[in-house]
């Protein structure tokens, strides 16, 4: 019954990985960005120019400009594949997790009957918004009580109660 310890042990690097990828994938949006900034400043150098350039000039200018925006096309590339080898590798955990639930419910079930449902009824009851004010709720927790003053009855002269 030790699910929860094995699978976070599992996942103790998933955390670092994720922030790996997703430096990479940042610092290639960053180069993609850069590069095609520049591109843009050659592609209106290049048309503002081309009428006073030759044949060959001009096709050799769109050739490397064409060549460059390919270069880009095929990062960004990159930047999407890394993206969704990130995105199968949390799913694959999730998978995991969602198998590891399963068998621990039956575990549970398997020791007292109907004990799975009970506990799902008690934590959504607990993450439902309650008809209270949010405010009456701090992090799941009942306010602490106030401090009341106790009512101290006396029997004054006339035989009768009094408040004090």
């Amino acid at each position: 019954m030790l699910y929860l310890e094995d699978y976070l042990e599992m996942i103790e690097h998933l955390p670092i990985e994720l922030r790996d990828r997703f430096t990479e994938m940042r610092e290639i949006d960053l180069g993609v960005e850069n590069t095609v900034d520049s591109l843009q400043d050659r592609q209106k150098t290049f048309f503002a120019g081309a009428a006073a350039m030759n044949t060959s000039e001009r096709e050799e200018q769109y050739t490397v400009i064409r060549k460059d925006y390919m270069k880009v096309v095929e990062e960004s590339k990159e930047k999407i594949q890394i993206a969704e080898e990130s995105y199968g590798l949390v799913d694959r955990y999730l998978r995991k997790l969602d198998q590891e639930l399963h068998k621990f419910q039956l575990e549970l079930e398997a020791d007292n009957r109907g004990i799975t449902e009970i506990l799902e009824k008690r934590s959504l009851e607990l993450d439902a918004p309650a008809s209270r004010p949010s405010s009456f709720l701090k992090e799941n927790r009942a306010p602490k009580k106030l401090k009341i003053q106790p009512h101290h009855t006396t029997i004054a002269h006339g035989g009768g109660m009094e408040r004090v």
